[in-house]
């Protein structure tokens, strides 16, 4: 009797499901709608404002520094280049990152950048944001070398070293980019009569979720909670250190 009852459920089921089948299959824009929420954010004129103060607040800022680092001698030091690599990061996403951001926020669907445009976005945002907290991280513990141990730091904390440190961060930056950008691609919508809906491409997850959240726990652990502990204890021991001077 399992089966008859089971029988019964799917016909319950396509009877409730038809009506609205009906109700959104013969036209594009209101089937999109029902997938995806309205083309064009409804905070899209604020938060473009908003984007474009950050826009020239930021590039100008970080341009500043770069310059100042580059033209001027005596500022060429190991901080320094640690900041300059900051600002680096930081550029990337304001004149990278922040147009597809608002091209996204006027037009949610489609992406039009096909494959390509896809992981280079993924890409872009997950190694800036690990590039940007790897130097903050190397920075403190360049602070605590400094005060807790001078005489270590001027003979460690050299030019070159710092140029060394800096490669291998932005290596490891792309490096844990990979995975979270190897899963993501070009997803499709499809009519329920199995036909594609046309402008339904869309930049996101394309495997399994269960990959996708282990991803970002890993990446979390090592890119948020590691370096806010280090940060925290290093912080913590130069306090004592001044407060006990």
């Amino acid at each position: 009797m399992d089966w008859i009852t089971n029988i019964s459920l799917c016909i319950h089921c396509t009877e409730e499901v038809e009506p609205l089948m009906r109700r959104y299959f013969n036209s594009t824009e209101d089937y999109l709608a029902f997938l995806y929420g309205p083309r064009r954010s409804h905070l899209f004129l604020p938060m473009t404002w908003v984007y474009a103060l950050i826009f020239i607040v930021g590039v100008s800022g970080n341009l500043l520094v770069c310059l100042v680092i580059l033209k001027h001698r005596n500022m060429k030091t190991p901080t320094n280049y640690y900041l300059f690599s900051l600002a680096i990061s930081d550029l990337l996403v304001l004149l990278f990152g922040m147009p597809l951001e608002i091209y996204e926020m006027w037009s949610n669907y489609p992406f039009l950048f096909g494959p390509v445009g896809c992981y280079f976005k993924t890409a872009l945002f997950e190694t800036v944001c690990f590039a940007s907290i790897l130097n903050v991280t190397t920075v403190s513990i360049e602070r605590y070398v400094a005060i807790l141990h001078p005489f270590r730091a001027k003979l460690k904390c050299t030019r070159g070293h710092a140029l060394r440190i800096i490669i291998a961060l932005w290596f490891l930056s792309v490096l844990f980019s990979l995975p979270n950008t190897s899963i993501h691609g070009i997803m499709l919508q499809y009519f329920p009569n199995h036909t594609e809906v046309p402008g339904s491409a869309t930049c996101a997850v394309v495997k399994p979720m269960w990959i996708y959240n282990c991803i970002i726990q890993l990446t979390s652990c090592l890119f948020y909670v590691l370096p806010m502990s280090v940060i925290s204890v290093l912080y913590c021991l130069m306090g004592l250190k001044v407060s006990l001077n």
